[in-house]
């Protein structure tokens, strides 16, 4: 970055400051503020903190959706009211669902305005989930608190990144990275420190009663701690840094390190369950991916996606519901079908086109990708340069193709992947589109296994356009 770029910027920890809240905070202090005045009232009650949240019909929904999780709801109890999820969660429950669902609006986690700042917000519900679990392992006095004080304790960089397609432009399409590689950017190229920022955000707009306070204390330890573990366990995390996490807190609140480690795998597990309620997919696919406790190593390459069957199965399951609901929305099977090629079935990248009207071209809908732009920039695409592409599409099975091949291989070398399984979408039986996923990333092979649930997923994409005559 040039002298004179650096020069348009605000300037300082102060600088930086003064720009935020006066420009990207106000809106989450004002929220925030509001639900923290409400805790804090002693003559407040659950339909208080309900009627704030009613207040926005957007947050409602996603509370409600929080709130009937497997997270928060594990025995599934009817919740269709926000009333009802302060009655069967508690006030302290709801009322941490509510400010996280806020920081992730404000903040960018929901509508990322470049990879960073999801991938910042996401650290940052992986660091309050465990925080949360850490304080009542240890018997921490209010564990919703240390949450929220976990959730907020990295402000500076939620709000740093926030801003990035304002201020910097030129990174708003940089791939996210682990949030200590990117905090030592921002660091690097404009003299910033992020942990700095955030102290003095924290100080101003005292959202959380941890965070301003004393120093030393248990839920403030327990914040710092579970970051710790969260940061170790991003891509390039180390094994040291993570036993050294996990050994402070077991000394420090008495804990046995071997189920300690146990519990931070199942937090984990948790804190992806919470991103997969708040975050968008299309967001989701920009995240890094976390390794789990007993993956942790010295390698700093990138984690590639992993197979989940439990998870196929869950997907396949929710899209027999919905078929079974009557017409479902095709937009939403077609989302849940790719989220599940993308998670369940371990593919890097997965993309829906369609067919131009008069079948000369085909034209992206939709992709989930690390790094969109570059599959983007392929389409839209005429058919005269995919081979027997269009051929292939006319047989109602799910095809392999291989960069090696004279009839797909211009096809998989545009797109710039070397093996992909492709699927026709077809209604009434004419082809609309295709699906197609690889591991052009990882550049892992495509198994068996794959190959199953990529032709069970195709099958319940194409109920769901069937459903639309």
């Amino acid at each position: 970055m040039t002298g004179s770029e650096r020069s348009g910027l605000p300037q300082g920890t102060a600088g930086w400051a003064k720009a935020l809240l006066s420009q990207q905070l106000p809106a989450l202090a004002r929220t925030a503020q509001s639900i923290s005045e409400c805790a804090g009232d002693d003559d407040s009650s659950g339909t208080d903190l309900a009627a704030l949240i009613l207040r926005d019909a957007g947050m409602t929904t996603r509370v409600l959706r929080l709130a009937s999780s497997r997270l928060h709801n594990p025995h599934g109890q009817r919740i269709r009211t926000v009333s009802r999820a302060v009655a069967l969660l508690g006030f302290d429950v709801v009322r941490e669902i509510a400010l996280g669902i806020a920081v992730l609006d404000v903040l960018g986690g929901r509508h990322a305005g470049c990879a960073q700042a999801a991938a910042e917000a996401a650290r940052a519900l992986r660091t309050a989930v465990q925080a949360r679990a850490l304080a009542e392992a240890a018997g921490i006095d209010a564990p919703e608190e240390v949450f929220i004080a976990a959730l907020l304790q990295d402000l500076g960089h939620l709000a740093f990144w926030s801003v990035v397609p304002q201020w910097l432009p030129a990174w708003r399409q940089d791939a996210a990275q682990p949030p200590l590689q990117a905090a030592r950017r921002v660091q690097a190229d404009i003299g910033l420190d992020l942990d700095d920022l955030s102290l003095v955000l924290n100080a101003e707009l005292r959202l959380s009663p941890l965070l301003v306070g004393e120093a030393d204390t248990p839920g403030r330890r327990a914040a710092n701690v579970a970051r710790r573990w969260v940061d170790a366990l991003e891509p390039g995390g180390k094994r040291e840094d993570f036993d050294a996490a996990v050994a402070i807190a077991s000394e420090a609140f008495g804990l046995d390190g071997t189920v300690l480690r146990e519990q931070i795998a199942a937090q984990a597990r948790q804190g992806d369950a919470l991103i997969d309620d708040l975050f968008d997919p299309t967001v989701r696919a920009l995240l890094p991916v976390p390794r789990r406790p007993d993956d942790v190593d010295d390698d700093t390459s990138p984690v590639t996606a992993r197979a989940d069957a439990a998870l196929g199965l869950d997907v396949l399951r929710d899209l027999a519901e919905l078929q079974a609901s009557g017409r479902p929305d095709p937009g939403v099977a077609l989302s849940m079908v790719m989220e599940g090629l993308q998670r369940a079935a371990g593919f890097d990248r997965v993309v829906f086109a369609l067919l131009s009207p008069d079948r000369s071209e085909l034209r992206l809908r939709s992709a989930l990708a690390a790094q969109r732009a570059p599959l983007a920039a392929a389409f839209p695409m005429a058919l005269r340069d995919c081979g027997r592409l269009l051929d292939l599409l006319a047989h109602p099975r799910v095809q392999v193709l291989a960069a090696t091949s004279p009839d797909t291989g211009r096809w998989l070398h545009r797109l710039g992947a070397r093996e992909a399984l492709l699927g026709p979408l077809v209604v009434e039986g004419r082809v609309l589109g295709l699906l197609q996923a690889d591991r052009a990333v990882s550049g892992d092979p495509i198994e068996h296994d794959a190959r199953t649930l990529f032709a069970l997923l195709l099958q319940q994409a194409n109920l769901a356009l069937g459903a639309m005559k």
